[in-house]
């Protein structure tokens, strides 16, 4: 065969074969965390740190792969060195001039036993319509929005030797439609509740990096969104709510196995950047109900950066096969320049009596984690609690362990039905980021995610950790049915409650009097959703649609005095409305 002609062959037929699933693909991500419950995959990784480097630490070598993300590469490769596909049919998969036109196989360039390696990823489509006001997290540089939204990400894979390289652009477009102004706005952070009155767009390097791999160890630089902690929904320290962050990262690519168990680790130390419209007027231009002025794009922070240092580290007992034990520490600081040493903040004292610090210049997040996953059973518990704000001593932490607390805990549970490959799945997660009894005494008006120094733990914009942002309280549960042809269908339902702290610390207005009787304080701003969702492979194509209804209760915290009231409460701007997703994946 002509070279020529059969460079271009290959490249044609370059398919996803990637070596991790970036964070928030939530198809592929899900399927191989769930063959830990299905008994596909073993129980060596903990899922906890993310992403993760298939081809080193699982048995999904082809993670991207539809029929079997399991197969063994080692008889998948034919002597063009192009991946066979189990698919069978009339053209040869076999043949690199028959796999150029099969678009929707998992194919990729593979020499030297995997040393050399070349890939397309998959095109990635989201389009998000929300109706009346801004609803939905973990979506990476998507933003609060009214109006139509879509997001759109391709990119390439490239390995040499032990040099591994990712290009994965992102973009974003949103109407960015107008709605009402809250009350007042969250001190302390740099989290806009609308990005400007006019269309909002966004350009990044995505899940882009370059690393220079060994077996166990990672290094290098990237833009990649991280996962650290359990949770599918919600995470406390970092999740893929925010745009992915320029970062140094010496990480774990499998787990380290020891006497006592297996270890997995990352730390990083990166650049965050403001959201461009960071500082915005708080005080309220109307009084009654109480209105804030719109918030307007501002240059006064393009330049400036904010520091961010953090290490999650990941442990499983060798004695307690499928239980997960982790811990992740976050620390921000002053920084305009980015250098390794900065990496060496995650070492420093943890309790203030022996870091010396006051808290002022520095802010860090903690939380510890489990996850038991029980295999026999199909089933997988978690758990995760954080403290926002360093303790003075030790005492000091355990005698009030509530103070700054959030924690995120929930379950899984999977039951395989008479037809082979069919399953039902239930569950359910909660994340509590509202705060205690103890920050009305000892630090009140504080909330997680807020701090002083540098707008927050944000970046463009958005947390970092659980999307439901400072004072927020999310409760999910969902009945899944998943069938062949990665068929599933799902009804999930969701209470949201928005930022209690703002309810309880900086809205005295809303005890109204009704009626001479009593005062109101009923107005807890609540979304209660449905969603009802299918998923379903065609051709090359993953396709993931949804519709949700909301009902909201007290939007923004207001009343409607259009509305009779009675000696109880006088009715709040109340809505039923739907808000629509689709995602498409394809494989180029």
């Amino acid at each position: 065969m002509n070279p020529y002609r059969f460079l271009v062959l290959s490249l044609l037929a370059l398919k996803a074969g990637a070596q991790s699933i970036p964070v928030g693909m939530t198809f592929y991500e899900d399927r191989v965390r769930m063959a830990q419950l299905t008994g596909e995959q073993p129980l060596s990784v903990s899922y906890c740190i993310r992403p993760v480097h298939h081809s080193y630490a699982t048995n999904a070598k082809m993670p991207f792969a539809h029929d079997n993300p399991f197969a063994d590469l080692s008889q998948s490769f034919n002597k063009y060195g192009l991946l066979r596909d189990s698919t069978k049919g009339s053209i040869n998969a076999g043949n690199p001039e028959d796999a150029a036109l099969l678009p929707n196989l998992p194919l990729q360039v593979r020499y030297l036993k995997g040393a050399v390696q070349a890939v397309v990823l998959p095109a990635e489509v989201r389009v998000r319509y929300n109706t009346h006001h801004p609803y939905g997290w973990q979506d990476g540089p998507m933003v609060p929005n009214v109006g139509l939204q879509t997001f759109y990400s391709v990119g390439a894979y490239a390995k040499l030797g032990p040099f591994e390289g990712q290009f994965r652009p992102e973009q974003t477009f949103a109407q960015n439609k107008a709605f009402d102004q809250p009350p007042v706005r969250q001190v302390g952070i740099d989290m806009p509740d609308h990005f400007g009155q006019e269309p909002f767009s966004y350009q990044g390097w995505g899940q882009s990096y370059l690393k220079f791999n060994t077996k166990q160890v990672g290094l290098g630089v990237s833009t990649e969104n991280l996962w650290w902690g359990p949770g599918h929904y919600n995470s406390l320290l970092m999740t893929n709510n925010a745009p992915g962050f320029f970062h140094l990262t010496a990480h774990s690519n499998k787990p380290i196995k020891t006497f006592a168990g297996a270890i997995e680790f990352q730390a990083v130390s990166g650049l965050l950047s403001y959201s461009g419209f960071y500082p915005y007027g708080l005080a309220t231009t109307q009084f009654w109900p109480w209105v804030t002025a719109p918030i307007e794009r501002t240059t006064d922070l393009d330049n400036q950066r904010k520091g961010f240092t953090g290490l999650a580290v990941n442990f499983q007992p060798k004695m307690f096969p499928g239980l997960y034990v982790g811990a992740n520490r976050a620390i921000m600081t002053t920084a305009d320049s980015l250098t390794i040493g900065s990496l060496a903040e995650i070492f420093r004292p943890i309790l203030k009596n022996v870091s010396g610090e006051d808290g002022g210049e520095r802010n860090q997040l903690v939380s510890i984690y489990l996850r038991y996953v029980m295999p026999e059973s199909h089933a997988e518990f978690y758990v995760e609690f954080g403290r926002e704000d360093a303790a003075w001593d030790f005492e000091d932490l355990v005698s009030d362990i509530n103070h700054t607390r959030a924690y995120m805990m929930g379950f899984r549970k999977m039951t395989p039905m008479k037809k082979p490959g069919n399953w039902l799945m239930l569950e359910y997660e909660m994340t509590e980021i509202a705060q205690g009894l103890s920050s009305t005494a000892r630090a009140y008006n504080y909330s997680w995610y807020t701090h002083p120094l540098n707008g927050g733990y944000t970046h463009a914009g958005q947390v970092l950790g659980a999307g439901i942002g400072p004072g927020g309280a999310l409760q999910t549960g969902a009945l899944s049915w998943l069938g062949s042809k990665d068929k599933k269908l799902t009804l999930r339902l969701e209470r949201y409650e928005h930022n209690r702290e703002t309810y309880y610390y900086r809205l005295p207005y809303i005890q109204y009097p009704v009626g001479g009787t009593f005062r109101d304080i009923s107005k807890r701003w609540v979304d209660l959703s449905a969603f009802l969702s299918y998923q379903q492979r065609f051709y090359g194509f993953i396709i993931q649609a949804q519709v949700q209804m909301m009902q909201t209760w007290n939007f923004n915290w207001q009343f409607d005095f259009t509305q009779p009231g009675n000696a109880f409460r006088q009715p709040g701007q109340n809505s039923l409305t739907p808000q629509f997703n689709l995602n498409a994946i394809y494989r180029l």
